[in-house]
């Protein structure tokens, strides 16, 4: 009994001193930064431009909810329930991510380098801009992403919407990871510049 009253006070030490030396250490995991990219199989995708087409495109502004516009990558625990990670973080910021992929999936999708994010210079007039109103970019680790947004094609001067639709996106994940996630996103993001491509051309015709 003696032995073993002695064994169980050393192995508390042990604890105690373990426990104090890893919140001494503050051992913790790096921070890993991710960030959206378009598709090099969009390249394939390419519309046919009609020719002499000088047509010029200018992307946002893009609303972000405010629980999404934060460094740290949002995950969705449940329908009522949020992660935010401290360890999985945006290597810039997830609306200019967003804004800057869209405007280059555009870009490739029309076959023309006459793109601009807003705020876009002064000399700049496109001949439509496109409005975003982004309800929910998220998703549940090993479940899927979703992307809800209310999006709009407006007239050269901003002041008529030629088009205006209400889209819901639903990409399913292969892993249980942010890379996976992240990568999902993506392709979402790339299903997302196809339905806008498609009305603009609508409206060319």
């Amino acid at each position: 009994m003696k032995d073993s009253a002695c064994f169980e006070k050393v192995a508390w030490a042990f604890f105690l001193i373990a426990f104090w030396l890893t919140a001494c250490c503050g051992i913790t995991p790096p921070v890993r930064y991710y960030t959206l990219n378009t598709f090099a199989e969009m390249q394939k995708e390419i519309s046919e431009a009609v020719a002499g087409d000088d047509i010029s495109i200018g992307v946002g502004p893009a609303k972000f909810p405010k629980f999404l516009a934060r460094p740290q990558i949002v995950t969705r625990k449940s329908q009522n329930r949020l992660n935010v990670s401290e360890f999985h973080r945006w290597a810039g910021s997830l609306q200019g991510d967003f804004s800057r992929v869209l405007a280059k999936n555009i870009s490739i999708l029309l076959s023309t380098n006459r793109v601009a994010v807003y705020p876009w210079p002064d000399q700049f007039s496109p001949t439509y801009r496109i409005k975003l109103d982004i309800e929910q970019f998220d998703g549940q680790l090993g479940e899927q992403v979703l992307l809800k947004v209310t999006w709009s094609v407006m007239n050269q001067g901003g002041t008529d919407e030629l088009v205006i639709k209400n889209t819901l996106i639903k990409e399913p994940l292969s892993a249980k990871d942010y890379e996976t996630l992240v990568a999902a996103k993506s392709q979402a993001l790339a299903t997302l510049s196809r339905a806008i491509v498609y009305e603009i051309r609508r409206l060319r015709k």
